[in-house]
């Protein structure tokens, strides 16, 4: 997956400009803007930094993270304001030698495998100090507006295939997780979860998740 995201830089935030999604977008955005106030964030899978220059200045730190280092150059050449660092970080079972009080990750909980998602939580909450949150927001899935599930493997993992404008195709792990899934999966290691879309957030195509380290 980290070689189809490296030869999609430079279309990786064309997601972000479709019509049809600038509602929701703007919701996230003022939601986040608040949640993390005052808070030193480490962000997951940050890719091209989309969320990184729209968050980091309200942060009181800002650590951008990505396993791909041309991901983290395109975020160096932004100047983004609020950033204090960007390193390479494994975002399946990331670590760090300094807790934080906020882990936040974008588009980055639907590529983990079924069998991933404990074994994620359970490094994210090594990250946080006590009493420390984690934020997560991902796409739903909307027909027509979605790219397709073409697989569905033995796990229950379910796969897009995706085609960049080279004309590559390239099979994309994508699991769309419910509200009883993902906190079954964060219980052992987290509290107070909220998860949010149309109800709370006036949103269809994303999901928005919240939780506190136990």
């Amino acid at each position: 997956m980290l070689d189809y995201y490296n030869k999609r830089l430079q279309e990786y935030e064309a997601i972000y400009a479709k019509p049809e999604r600038q509602a929701d977008l703007n919701a996230l955005l003022a939601r986040l803007q608040t949640d993390v106030s005052s808070r030193e964030v480490l962000e997951l899978a940050c890719g091209t930094g989309w969320w990184t220059e729209r968050l980091a200045a309200h942060a009181s730190s800002w650590t951008a993270t990505d396993a791909d280092p041309g991901a983290l150059d395109i975020v160096k050449l932004k100047a983004i304001q609020g950033l204090s660092a960007s390193k390479t970080l494994n975002a399946y079972q990331p670590s760090v030698s300094t807790p934080v009080d906020c882990v936040f990750a974008a588009h980055w909980y639907s590529h983990l495998r079924l069998d991933e998602r404990c074994i994620f939580f359970r490094s994210v909450h090594g990250c946080l100090k006590p009493g420390g949150r984690l934020i997560m927001l991902d796409n739903t899935f909307v027909s027509g507006s979605s790219t397709e599930i073409s697989r569905t493997d033995i796990e229950g993992n379910t796969y897009q295939t995706r085609k960049l404008k080279d004309g590559s195709l390239h099979e994309v792990l994508k699991n769309f997780p419910d509200h009883q899934q993902l906190a079954a999966s964060a219980k052992p290691y987290f509290g107070n979860i909220e998860f949010d879309n149309v109800l709370t957030l006036p949103t269809i195509y994303y999901w928005y998740a919240s939780m506190e380290k136990l």
